[in-house]
C-alpha cells in the first residue's frame, strides 16, 4: 500500500489526514483519538467525508482510545451518525492491536463493502 500523509493547513479543511493506493484502489483515512466513546469530527471533516461517498469514494475513520488496545474503523459514509453517536455507531470494524490485525486493516480498506450514506435530517 501506498499511503500519504496529508497536511491540510492551507490545502483544504476536512480532507482526511491519509490517502492510500494499492492495485488500483485509493482510499481516505481521517485519524482520531477517542475521548469518553466520543469521536470529534468538525463539521468540515464530517461533510467531506459523507460527501465523498455519496458519489462511491472510499473513505474511512479509524479512532482509537489511548487506554485500549482497540482499534476501531467506519466507513466515512456514516460519519453524521459518528460525529452524534461517537463509537456507538453501527457497522464498524473493531480489531486487537495487540494481535497484529494489518492484514485484516488491509482488506477493510480495500475490499469491505461500504453501507450507503442515509440523508441527512
Amino acid at each position: 500500500i501506498h499511503l500519504q500523509r496529508i497536511e491540510t493547513g492551507a490545502t483544504g479543511s476536512g480532507v482526511p489526514d491519509v490517502n492510500g493506493c494499492a492495485k488500483g484502489q485509493e482510499f481516505w483515512v481521517e485519524l482520531k483519538v477517542i475521548k469518553s466513546n466520543k469521536i470529534n469530527l468538525r463539521p468540515h471533516q464530517m461533510m467531506w467525508n459523507y460527501k465523498h461517498s455519496l458519489c462511491g469514494g472510499r473513505s474511512f475513520i479509524m479512532a482509537k482510545a489511548p487506554s485500549q488496545s482497540l482499534l476501531y474503523i467506519f466507513s466515512g459514509s456514516l460519519a453524521p451518525s459518528i460525529a452524534e453517536q461517537g463509537t456507538r455507531t453501527e457497522p464498524k470494524w473493531t480489531f486487537n492491536l495487540a494481535e497484529s490485525p494489518w492484514m485484516q486493516v488491509q482488506k477493510v480498506l480495500l475490499h469491505s463493502p461500504l453501507p450507503k450514506p442515509q440523508p441527512i435530517t
